[in-house]
């Protein structure tokens, strides 16, 4: 509250001597106040002497007031001999009551940053938990310090001494901070003991680190470039023989860039980079050795191609497949001026793995043939064995099991040889992967992935295990063995992830989206499918599947994705593989299906029809001949027909029905469904308008129409047509409650229905409404009309 205060008392004492009257003044004004009174002094660690005095004044007469006085402060600035120590110890101790603002836990710094979306984990380790700077931080979340952060701290290293200064600049050039036996090496004027003293640097785990990481990057931030190096280059001196001997590699490499070392960098930089490799840090390994190609000087062209050939290896495991491919080039390039043999044919069979991911399927078969060529009279090597197991990799790829099978022995007896067990894992996978989809060699080739996992499993051989876990699953999808499909995707996805091999991430991951698709669960196909294909960078070999997913999506919800299909299926033809291009023109065959349009070229179907005189997948030929038939494209005879895909007869078609229903694929189980009789039309259209399958509703209730069947099932009702997202009114009812915030349990408790069901409408809810979050969702409702 205020008022106004009689100026003759408070007129400025003409010297400090007469404080004490001001002081009276100001207590008798209160004196005079009817009111409850509540006085507040913030950050009393800054106060002056005069300050201080009147605190002690005050408090020794407040339990003559109807006063609350609360006085704040920032403990890690009261050092021992702060005078604020003194006063705090002068105070009657039945006249206070002392309260510490203690720091968030993790968990709650966790879940507040996860509510606005940010990294928990990164706010709290800098933040330590400070209520303030957490609040700071998330209000402004930034990769940076908060400029208020920043001003509140750097007014407080402004007030230091000078040692104190020199101190937080040295130890803010070490993010790891300095072991306490360290410590005394370091000469240069500096106060640590004030430093201890005021908290802000402190000891842990016999370890001198800055209290906040926040202090230690502001001062680090507020260093001029030249003092930043010199900083750097004085702990280096100081400690590169002692890193050294203790195998400290990492922080050499830290100082040495910092301290812009070139030599340094260039010799520690791949060390560190093969270190993190082994690990699994195949991204922060890509970074090592660009970081070492960057610092690169001299002419040692050896040198220089072993970094390009390290630097687009752990590109080509992190998923940079383009830069993978421009710096093999290079190594090629430097490898063919030497006349090396061996490291050129390596080059060359690398490049031809790279070109079979971008989808060149020329460039693939051209690298291959070369690296054979070049090789083939060479002795024995793990570079000859390699070469051979890539061209039956190649084979595999392209359904010629025999030629497989062939190259795949080759390298096998090379690699006994050699005692290679890399390669015998390689071309394990290869020829188990052929056999796999195969009908009378399934549990043969499933065996030989399995050995080829384990083996690689147990050697590390990172690359290897993604692969037989990535054949392994997509063996299973093809011949509809979902739940063993399932099981590996998890294993394997979990297994790329934890290791940073981002490529075989995201294949797995398309390969995931098309079982979802398959499964009817399409929301979470199109979440994954949508995902991997935000990245512009993406290799054509998942963004073809990718792409295929989202456009059957939409055109079965009654929407164009023509430009979708033809994109896919361009990309699909460039790699001449059957598993590519089938499912691409299934996908436009069932397009002209819905639609009534003709789009295929007779050239793209001849040349589909020479692909498939390979060998191929038996399921994968029958699902075209099958979708070829429906479109109207010609008429294809019964035996030719595959039983899941057969329509010859109603039982026939009933029969398959049954067949997709046991492996859970409802959308193909109602196509089948709808051959049978009236009755098994009807649960047909039932089943795609639960779907959400739009189009294929109304063509199929056409063709009822047309055959003169009554008493239809009615299509989207008049509630769900009314909203621009074509909610149902069960989803209308639970966004309604996301809208009140409710948790899905309380949802549930609140509609009698499963927590899980809820989860389900939410998934399809946030699809249609195109949005990632709950509030996102209520958010678009409400611009839509939907909501009020």
């Amino acid at each position: 509250m205020l008022w106004q205060v009689n100026k003759e008392r408070w007129s400025v004492p003409p010297s400090n001597k007469e404080r004490s009257v001001l002081f009276a003044n100001f207590f008798q004004e209160l004196r005079t106040r009817n009111d409850k009174l509540l006085i507040v002094f913030e950050d009393i660690h800054w106060a002056d002497e005069g300050t201080l005095d009147f605190i002690k004044f005050f408090v020794r007469r407040i339990d003559q007031l109807p006063c609350l006085f609360i006085l704040t402060y920032r403990d890690n600035e009261i050092y021992s001999n702060h005078p604020l120590r003194n006063v705090l110890g002068q105070l009657p101790p039945d006249s206070f009551t002392k309260l510490m603002v203690t720091p968030l836990s993790k968990q709650a710094v966790v879940e507040m940053a996860t509510e606005k979306g940010y990294n928990g984990e990164d706010v709290y380790s800098i933040s330590g938990g400070n209520p303030f700077y957490v609040n700071e931080i998330l209000a402004s979340y930034s990769p940076g310090v908060p400029d208020n952060i920043k001003d509140s701290i750097l007014s407080v290293y402004e007030r230091q001494r000078e040692g104190t200064k020199n101190a937080w600049q040295i130890w803010s050039v070490m993010p790891e901070g300095l072991e306490v036996d360290r410590v005394a090496k370091i000469k240069l004027s500096w106060d640590i003991n004030h430093c201890f003293a005021i908290g802000v640097i402190i000891v842990q785990n016999d370890i001198v680190v800055f209290k906040h990481e926040l202090y230690r990057r502001t001062i680090e931030e507020s260093l001029s470039p030249l003092k930043r190096i010199e900083l750097n280059k004085m702990i280096l001196e100081l400690f590169l023989e002692d890193f050294e001997e203790k195998g400290e590699i990492e922080r050499i490499l830290h100082y040495a860039k910092n301290a812009g070392e070139k030599k340094l960098v260039v010799k520690y930089a791949p060390l560190v980079a093969r270190k993190a490799a082994l690990t699994g840090a195949h991204k922060e390994a890509s970074k090592l050795f660009r970081t070492a190609i960057e610092y690169f000087q001299g002419g040692d062209t050896n040198q220089l191609a072993e970094l390009y050939e390290a630097y687009a290896y752990e590109c080509y495991l992190s998923n940079g497949i383009k830069e993978a491919i421009h710096f093999t080039e290079k190594v090629l390039n430097l490898r063919e001026e030497k006349a090396d043999i061996e490291k050129t044919g390596d080059s060359l069979r690398f490049l031809s793995r790279l070109w079979w991911f971008d989808g060149d399927r020329k460039n693939v078969e051209n690298f291959a043939q070369r690296a054979i060529d070049l090789l083939k009279d060479q002795p024995a090597s793990p570079t000859k064995a390699m070469a051979f197991s890539n061209m039956s990799q190649l084979k595999m790829l392209s359904d010629e099991p025999a030629e497989c099978i062939l190259w795949g022995e080759k390298a096998i007896e090379m690699a006994k040889e050699l005692d290679n067990e890399e390669i015998l894992s390689h071309a394990l996978n290869n020829m188990g992967a052929v056999q796999m989809v195969i009908p009378s060699s399934r549990q043969k080739g499933v065996a030989m992935l399995q050995q080829s996992l384990e083996m690689a499993v147990k050697n590390s051989y990172h690359e290897h295990a993604a692969r037989a876990y990535t054949n392994l699953a997509n063996g299973s999808v093809k011949i509809k063995n979902y739940v063993f499909a399932e099981k590996v995707l998890e294993e394997g996805i979990r297994y790329c992830e934890e290791r940073h091999l981002d490529t075989w991430t995201a294949y797995m991951l398309s390969w995931k989206a098309r079982l979802e698709l398959d499964k009817g669960n399409w929301t979470e196909a199109w979440n994954m499918a949508d995902n991997l294909l935000k990245n512009e960078a993406q290799p054509a070999i998942i963004k073809i599947t990718a792409l295929i997913v989202l456009a059957k999506i939409i055109m079965r919800r009654g929407k164009d994705a023509l430009t979708l299909l033809q994109e896919a299926k361009t990309m699909a033809f460039e790699t001449m593989e059957l598993q590519r291009v089938i499912p691409a023109m299934v996908a436009l065959l069932e397009y002209e299906w819905l639609t009534g349009k003709t789009i295929i070229e007779k050239d793209d179907i001849e040349q589909t029809s020479v692909f498939m005189q390979r060998a191929g997948i038996d399921s994968e030929k029958a699902e075209f001949l099958f979708w070829m038939r429906k479109a109207g494209r010609h008429y294809v005879s019964p035996e030719e027909i595959a039983e899941e895909y057969d329509i010859s007869s109603a039982a026939k078609a009933l029969k398959a029905a049954a067949f997709w229903e046991k492996r859970g694929c409802p959308y193909e189980q109602l196509l089948f469904l709808f051959e049978g009789k009236d009755d098994d039309k009807r649960k047909s259209i039932t089943m795609a308008q639960d779907l959400g399958a739009t189009a294929a509703y109304e063509k199929l209730k056409q063709e009822m129409r047309n055959s003169g069947i009554k008493n239809i099932p009615r299509g989207i009702r008049a509630s769900t047509r009314s909203n621009a997202a074509l909610l149902t009114g069960r989803e209308m009812d639970i966004l309604q409650l996301l809208k009140e915030e409710l948790h899905n349990k309380e949802i549930a408790a609140q509609l009698y229905i499963s927590a899980k069901t809820v989860d389900h409408h939410i998934s399809s809810i946030l699809f249609k409404l195109d949005a990632d979050s709950r509030s996102k969702a209520v958010t678009e409702a409400v611009r839509l009309g939907i909501l009020k």
